[in-house]
């Protein structure tokens, strides 16, 4: 990718202010981006008060957070294809079930 494909933009994580090159002609990029970073920061924020932990804990505790749910998502999209394969399957049996009645 070019430089000229590129738009630097910046945004906050919890306390620090970070910039990121992202896809000029991606618009979903520049969103995603900002609302992962408003999503941790405030997560970060609600560790930070409600929890009284120190910021470096919060950081654990968001990244043990996210990938928990990383996890989750993994398993779900598994669990979807192998629906998704049995209704294939499903759906091809009630095909050649209705062209054996046809005949």
């Amino acid at each position: 990718m070019s430089d000229d494909s590129k738009l630097k933009i910046r945004f906050r994580v919890g306390d620090r202010e970070y910039s990121m090159s992202v896809g000029r002609d991606n618009p979903t990029e520049e969103y995603n981006v900002r609302k992962a970073a408003k999503m941790v920061t405030e997560k970060y924020a609600t560790y930070l008060t409600r929890q009284g932990l120190e910021p470096i804990d919060c950081y654990a505790l968001l990244a043990l957070e996210m990938s928990i749910k990383n996890i989750e998502l993994e398993t779900r999209s598994e669990d979807d294809k192998t629906l998704e394969r049995k209704l294939d399957e499903l759906a091809r049996q009630i095909d050649e079930a209705l062209d054996g009645s046809v005949e």
